[in-house]
């Protein structure tokens, strides 16, 4: 069974950019390595009122923070 850091380090290794590949966009500086983003992640970042949500540019969004986001008219901003 995997462990949590085991899945985000195999993650990690896949989505390394390859030597010499152009540097990274700027992150979020609350998330730093965070790859993917789940759902309670998102809620927490998320100020009540607000109608967008700022998320590093190579972040990986769940599929139901989509949804909620979709559903509450909230803009996701890649930075």
């Amino acid at each position: 069974m995997l462990t949590k850091g085991a899945l985000e380090d195999l993650i990690m290794e896949h989505l390394r950019p390859a030597p010499g590949a152009a540097p990274a966009m700027k992150k979020v500086p609350e998330l730093k390595k965070k790859v993917f983003l789940s759902d309670w992640e998102l809620r927490r970042l998320y100020k009540p009122g607000a109608r967008a949500v700022t998320v590093p540019a190579n972040a990986i969004l769940s599929p139901l923070s989509l949804d909620w986001l979709d559903y509450d008219g909230v803009n996701v901003l890649r930075v």
